[in-house]
């Protein structure tokens, strides 16, 4: 596989991995007791999820729609997968409210599910990160196949144009610190074009 060609995958798992990276890290500090900490735990919680959601919405209307309209069910696999990692994301998603809700309501169950919450989160990163990274070895390698990084190029332009303005801002925060000097110029430009 060539190296120099556009990897459609690039900089929105950078941010990924650096989105639920900081999640495990946080989740791991908190001090579930503290209504506060638990509050900041929710909302970051929330920009992650928000996250992982995007990106599988914008890759399967985008990315794999149009690699199957080239290789019919080529995206068959990843589909699959992110039908197993969306219903993992729910449970973690319904067990962060009950986090909250527990914390809020004094009801001292949150320092079990917080420490539920982070085991479940870290077996979803090793998942999450294990997919992310045969999509860029297997479905880029298809995706090179059968476009060209014009095209390539079109496509996220359509993904950043589909994108509402804080859903860019979100991206932003845990993209724009992943990237060498030059590629965050580079992004920001493009960002400024879409915000």
């Amino acid at each position: 596989m060539q190296t120099n060609r556009w990897k459609v995958y690039d900089i929105p798992h950078r941010a990924i991995r650096y989105a639920l990276s900081i999640l495990v890290q946080e989740t791991g500090n908190t001090d579930f007791k503290d209504r506060n900490e638990v509050d900041e735990f929710f909302r970051l919680s929330l920009e992650v999820f928000r996250i992982l959601e995007i990106h599988a919405r914008d890759e399967e209307a985008v990315s794999l729609r149009h690699l199957d309209l080239k290789l019919p069910n080529a995206s068959l696999k990843d589909k699959e997968a992110h039908i197993r990692l969306e219903k993992k994301l729910q449970e973690l998603s319904v067990l962060a409210a009950n986090i909250k809700t527990s914390a809020h309501l004094g009801e001292g169950k949150e320092i079990r599910m917080g420490e539920e919450f982070y085991e479940k989160l870290i077996d979803f990163q090793a998942r999450y990160f294990l997919h992310m990274r045969e999509e860029e070895m297997e479905t880029q390698a298809k995706i090179h196949e059968y476009f060209t990084d014009e095209e390539l190029q079109a496509h996220q332009k359509e993904i950043m144009s589909s994108l509402e303005k804080e859903d860019i801002r979100l991206w932003a925060k845990f993209i724009l610190p992943n990237l060498p000097a030059e590629r965050r110029k580079q992004f920001e430009g493009m960002l400024a074009a879409f915000a």
